[in-house]
């Protein structure tokens, strides 16, 4: 049960259970709270090409990028969490979200409604949109990304970035690559 030092945290990407950032958050984020789906479509575009512009990732993957477009995608599976307000702040740095300064974070912080995959009440939670839509956007009209209602393993599945191969022991920030091109 929710209390008023923790919040629900929804995850379609590299944290839900057996994907590459769980294993390193995995005490931070407890035990799933089970397979939910936003309420409304978003779109969640992939890009085809391994690449992460997130400099609080160490990851080359298909970077799953939920764009803030509502009615327009799919619904969104991913996993519930319920989180303490110090590890949602951790999470923030991962995503690269700075609350004080939007317009040079990576991913912004909002709430959506999500429901059980198996069905049930929805519930409020807080998930990640990417700050900047409009270049996946012209990637998907470039048919070099695809809309999916469901971040895969093998999607996030990647190798390490560069600086991490060289450094793997490194706290950050992580080499950014786009997926856009040079």
């Amino acid at each position: 049960m929710e209390t008023p030092e923790s919040t629900l945290y929804f995850t379609y990407g590299t944290l839900q259970t057996g994907y590459p950032n769980h294993a390193s958050h995995a005490e931070d984020l407890g035990p799933s709270l089970g397979r939910y789906r936003t309420v409304e479509a978003w779109p969640l575009v992939v890009p085809l090409a391994p690449s992460c512009p997130n400099p609080g990732c160490r990851f080359d993957h298909r970077i799953g990028a939920l764009l803030e477009r509502a009615g327009q995608g799919e619904c969104v599976e991913g996993e519930l969490f319920e989180v303490s307000g110090e590890t949602l702040e951790r999470f923030d740095e991962l995503e690269n979200y700075r609350p004080q300064d939007e317009a040079h974070s990576t991913y912004l912080r909002r709430s959506v409604r999500v429901e059980p995959v198996s069905g049930g009440e929805g519930r409020e939670a807080q998930v990640y949109f990417i700050v900047d839509a409009a270049p996946y956007e012209q990637l998907l009209q470039r048919h070099g990304a695809e809309v999916v209602g469901r971040y895969t393993l093998e999607m996030a599945q990647g190798r390490l970035k560069a600086c991490c191969r060289r450094d793997p022991d490194h706290e950050g920030p992580h080499e950014a690559r786009s997926p856009f091109g040079p």
